[in-house]
């Protein structure tokens, strides 16, 4: 096998690139515009080796066309030497020995064989684009290369990339850039719409062959080629270029002499040639990877291109001759705009691709990661993993292995994985494709109440479908004009797939949707989306809220059809978040289905708890025990027993729980705690229990017999019955070592307290004169910490030393009161004088 030499600029290093890649395990190309990376290296390194190459492409028709300009390269058959690998169609055979499969296909080669050995080389192409497919492959090309397939070679190809990051991950490997074919440009600028764009530039004569037109998905392509058809002449031809379309329509943009426009997706960037291409009408935008914030659920959302892409848009214009680049927006929105594409991985909702690493026997938490996820998303797509059963103490259960082999996220796998062997299989599989397709209802729908109607958004969208499909209005109350044709179609399309997947039958149902079939299948899917009503008066108007069962809380809105009736409970299936509004109200629910209260308590989910309360009537003196089953943090039922009067084990338990009820306070309590605290403290030899944890349990327990009610036990009151529990011995050590009150040398009497980290009394400063030695308890171990009073009352300071007091420090403290309390007694010696506030009463 001979490649025709010097075709392609990347000619010139294809000896020198099998060469490096022969002396290391990886390398890294970043080529630009034309410089026939994809089409060139792979079946040079084919025919320089006897392994077999595996080439890694994001798009589906990237992977279809360029396997078959590898086989006309090596001149043979596709399906034989270059075969390719794409959902739904596989071409190979036992000579294939270049495969180019789609990113999305990589994980199911490593589930077959996880050491890949069927492959020398691995390349990843278009890794700038940086789905979350390639930086997974990446990522785990990396882990078998350090472990068990030291030998595998891995080539990674770029165009528009900061590639210093990548060398240091790929640990310094040999970068290589490929200059393209690209001759000058010229960019415009027109703020017009697409149609009046491609018809200046077709009139324009710096454009003389043919146009290629960037728009965001194929609605744009059908709308515009509609536009243009009539508007052109005869002789050009008007061609869309998509995935979707069959292999016949999308070579039209690849052969014939006519002078062509095609209208192409952002597929056409970088991943595909098209030739005699001299004009690019770019207008911006594309279909972005992401997700809904609150249901997860993937999305494609209308953005804005990067500039990395614009400027590989506008190079495509540059290949054979001098081109004509038309940008339909302005100069200062470019400006504006993101250097490169956001890495997919870092924007869409993680849970179906953490769950395949786990199920191959990897930690997402572990690996070493290009970029690794945000951990707030790993964390979410974790949570939501085990809240649904597809994971259990982190190990994958069988229903997370049946989750992996599902094109759907977790939450529609787990519907479908819940329906297995049900009469209404079919039912359930149409919602999983309504949900997964945005719903089917156009935006004008209007719904009115039916008392009759059982409410489900998804069985009214079922039915709607059911309805237009067999052309039977008897199946839905409403008429196929609310119908959004587009998503109709969508939902059809999956569910023929889904249903031959799942060897069910592929025409829908023709009996009406039924809630009760669907109820049990929705709660799988959405266990933590179960909401409860509740009423928020507002502005003197009741409107109807709903409580999430984890928390916060939504409104109904009118996008939904239980919006007119507001069931006791429902499944939020999808919803809107308004994070600058009130927490109560801030999530506006768009899609829901009713359930009810025995469903609910019937599903064996996690989240069905069942807890037990007291309410204690004061003054009938009467005990109501509760039994309150719960669903999260909504309550379900509660089931009140008889009121009787508290005694013996439940006012115990009464006690316990609402202690320190039946008392006002608990402070003679924490006093003797406190005190017994000392004791130890002091090193005092003692038996008295100090009444925490087990111990204030028995403390209890110990008061209150068979018969004991709660007026005998305010009768006997907290300080009798802490020393109902105390032996004789220990009640004397209690009242001598810590005393609550004590006298001291000048005859005057003091409370002392227990209630901070030393014993204290506050007292004024003059009732303290005539002590001279600083009083202490326990045996003389704790001195008693005094808290000094003015006059007035006021604090002054803390004293744990008289004597030392009285010495050197009573002449300042002396000048400082005596001003500002002159009728009061200051004298010279305070130790030696009595207690006597006032001059008037010294004799």
């Amino acid at each position: 096998m001979q490649l025709e030499p010097n075709k392609f600029p990347i000619d010139q290093q294809l000896e020198e690139i099998t060469q490096s890649l022969s002396e290391n395990s990886s390398l890294l190309i970043k080529a630009e515009t034309g410089a026939g990376k994809t089409t060139r290296l792979p079946p040079y390194l084919v025919s320089k080796s006897s392994g077999k190459v595996l080439v890694l492409e994001p798009r589906r028709l990237a992977a279809k066309l360029s396997a078959q300009r590898c086989a006309q390269i090596l001149d043979t058959k596709i399906g034989e030497v270059v075969g390719h690998h794409i959902r739904f169609d596989k071409v190979t055979s036992s000579q294939t020995r270049l495969l180019f499969i789609t990113e999305g296909l990589f994980l199911s080669y490593l589930r077959r064989d996880t050491t890949l050995n069927e492959f020398s080389t691995i390349v990843l192409d278009e890794f700038h684009e940086r789905s979350i497919h390639t930086d997974i492959a990446l990522c785990l090309i990396r882990k078998l290369q350090a472990t068990v397939r030291p030998d595998l070679k891995l080539v990674v190809m770029s165009a528009t990339l900061d590639t210093t990051q990548l060398e240091n991950y790929l640990c310094g490997a040999k970068l290589f850039n490929v200059p393209g074919r690209v001759f000058p440009i010229d960019i415009e600028y027109h703020d017009v719409e697409a149609q009046q764009a491609v018809l200046e530039i077709l009139r324009d004569s710096r454009c003389p062959k043919n146009i290629l037109v960037f728009l965001p998905g194929m609605g744009s392509i059908r709308t515009l080629q509609s536009q243009l058809l009539g508007n052109v002449p005869k002789d050009v031809e008007v061609l869309p270029l998509h995935s979707s379309l069959p292999k016949k329509e999308q070579n039209k943009a690849f052969t014939g002499d006519n002078r062509k426009i095609i209208l192409s997706t952002n597929i056409a960037e970088t991943s595909l040639t098209i030739p005699n291409i001299t004009g690019v009408v770019d207008t911006g935008t594309e279909r972005r990877a992401s997700f809904a914030p609150w249901s997860g659920m993937p999305l494609l959302q209308l953005e804005k291109v990067s500039k990395a892409s614009a400027t590989q848009r506008a190079g495509r214009a540059g290949r054979v001759q001098e081109g004509l680049v038309f940008r339909t927006y302005k100069q200062t929105d470019f400006s504006q705009r993101i250097s490169f594409t956001p890495p997919e991985i870092k924007r869409v909702e993680l849970s179906h691709y953490i769950l395949d690493l786990i199920e191959l026997g990897n930690n997402p938490e572990e690996l070493n990661w290009f970029e690794a996820p945000e951990e707030k998303n790993l964390a979410k797509a974790l949570e939501l993993l085990n809240i649904l059963g597809a994971l259990k103490d982190n190990k994958i259960t069988e229903l997370g292995k049946y989750l992996t082999h599902l094109p759907l996220h977790p939450r529609l796998g787990a519907m479908l994985f819940e329906s297995t062997d049900h009469p209404r299989q079919s039912d359930i599989l149409l919602a999983v494709c309504i949900i997964n397709e945005g719903m089917v209802l156009s935006k004008q729908a209007k719904f009115y109440s039916d008392d009759e109607e059982e409410f489900c958004d998804i069985c009214l969208q079922s039915d709607l479908i059911k309805s237009h499909h067999w052309r039977d209005d008897s199946l839905s109350e409403y008429r196929s004009h609310i119908l959004d044709m587009k998503a109709y179609k969508r939902v059809m399309e999956l569910y023929k797939s889904l249903s031959k997947r799942l060897k069910i039958s592929s025409e829908i149902s023709k009996e009406k949707s039924n809630i009760s079939d669907l109820s049990f299948a929705l709660l799988a899917g959405y266990p933590d989306r179960v909401a409860g009503k509740r009423k928020v008066i507002k502005k003197g108007k009741s409107q109807e809220s709903y409580n999430f069962c984890m928390g916060r809380g939504g409104k109904l809105t009118a996008n939904s059809s239980l919006s007119t009736t507001l069931p006791d409970f429902i499944i939020v299936l999808d919803a809107l978040e308004n994070p600058k509004a009130n927490a109560a109200i801030g999530t506006s629910i768009v899609a829901a289905s009713k359930i009810t209260v025995t469903e609910l308590e019937n599903s064996n989910s996690q989240f069905i708890s069942v807890v037990k309360e007291s309410n204690f009537n004061e003054k009938k003196n009467t005990l109501a025990l509760s039994s309150i089953k719960k669903y999260g943090n909504l309550i379900l039922t509660t089931k009140t027993g008889t009121p009787v009067t508290p005694k013996g084990e439940v006012l115990a338990e009464l006690m316990q729980t609402n202690w320190p009820w039946p008392f006002d306070d608990d402070l003679k309590f924490q006093e003797y705690n406190k005190r017994v605290s000392f004791l130890g403290q002091a090193g005092i030899d003692h038996n008295c229990p100090e009444f925490t944890g087990e111990m204030f349990e028995l403390f209890i327990e110990s008061s209150i017999e068979e018969e004991t009610g709660y007026q005998d036990i305010l009768k006997r009151g907290l300080v009798n019955l802490i020393k109902d529990q105390l032996a004789p011995q220990d009640q004397y050590v209690l009242d001598t070592e810590t005393p609550l009150k004590i006298t001291l040398t000048n005859g005057k009497t003091f409370n002392i307290e227990y209630s901070e980290e030393k014993p204290f009394i506050q007292a004024r400063i003059q009732d303290l004169f005539g002590v001279k030695e600083h009083p202490t308890i326990a045996n003389g171990q704790l001195p008693i910490l005094f808290k000094l009073l003015s006059p007035a009352n006021k604090a002054i300071q803390n004293a744990s030393d008289l004597p030392s007091l009285w010495g050197a420090s009573w002449d300042l403290l002396r000048n400082d009161l005596r001003p500002r309390y002159p009728k009061h007694y200051w004298p010279d010696d305070p130790a030696n004088s009595n207690p006597i506030r006032m001059k008037k009463d010294v004799k």
